[in-house]
């Protein structure tokens, strides 16, 4: 998460959409804070950062739009323009498990590498319970709590509408990318409609079908 006062904006990073770059991007835009713990920590207070805390909060890098919600005051918050970048689940999946086979550094690059193949990390993805996204942008009710939502299938274009937004002509880089064939290639019948089924919602709110935005 990017979140700055002035301008007033927040950044919902979701992981695999591009999030890493459009942080990059938008990092220097945003207020100035030395990082440190205490600031991140100020976010067990909750609501009493509302008292004027909020303006030293460091948000952790994959904070949830409600988490925002919940340490600021409401006008502040309804005063930042706040927005995403989603993906289509399939195609989310299979950058995940090909950025976790290469990154050798990552954590969980060995316990991925020793599944026996996409199938296995589907089956481990679903009893996490953790790759949803629309939980990074509602609210505990189920209500969209931020003003936009980019698609990383017209990345150019939606990260252009941010730039006017809020003011800026920067370049957006690339980081964290993953290699790998098509996604589509990665899945059977049946493991299409489990991911399907799956991430119904995200599906559903965000626009999407197998192979990419469903057209209008």
């Amino acid at each position: 998460m990017v979140f700055s006062l002035q301008p007033p904006f927040l950044f919902v990073h979701i992981d695999k959409a591009a999030g890493s770059s459009i942080a990059a991007a938008l990092q220097p835009l945003a207020t100035r804070r030395k990082k440190s713990l205490w600031r991140r920590r100020l976010t067990w207070l909750g609501g009493l950062n509302r008292l004027g805390l909020y303006r030293s909060l460091e948000f952790s890098a994959h904070a949830h739009a409600r988490e925002a919600q919940r340490c600021l005051p409401p006008a502040v918050y309804e005063s930042l323009f706040k927005f995403a970048f989603v993906r289509n689940p399939w195609d989310r999946l299979v950058s995940r498990y090909a950025y976790l086979l290469k990154n050798e550094k990552h954590p969980r690059h060995g316990f991925v590498k020793r599944m026996k193949d996409f199938d296995e990390y589907i089956a481990w993805e679903f009893r996490r319970g953790k790759f949803f996204q629309y939980t990074y942008v509602t609210d505990s009710a189920g209500k969209l709590i931020v003003d936009f939502i980019g698609h990383y299938e017209r990345l150019p274009e939606d990260f252009a509408k941010v730039c006017t937004r809020l003011g800026m002509n920067v370049e957006l880089p690339r980081y964290n990318a993953s290699s790998h064939r098509d996604y589509r290639t990665y899945y059977t019948p049946a493991t299409r409609e489990l991911v399907g089924k799956y991430f119904a919602r995200d599906i559903e709110m965000f626009g999407y079908d197998f192979d990419g935005l469903r057209k209008k």
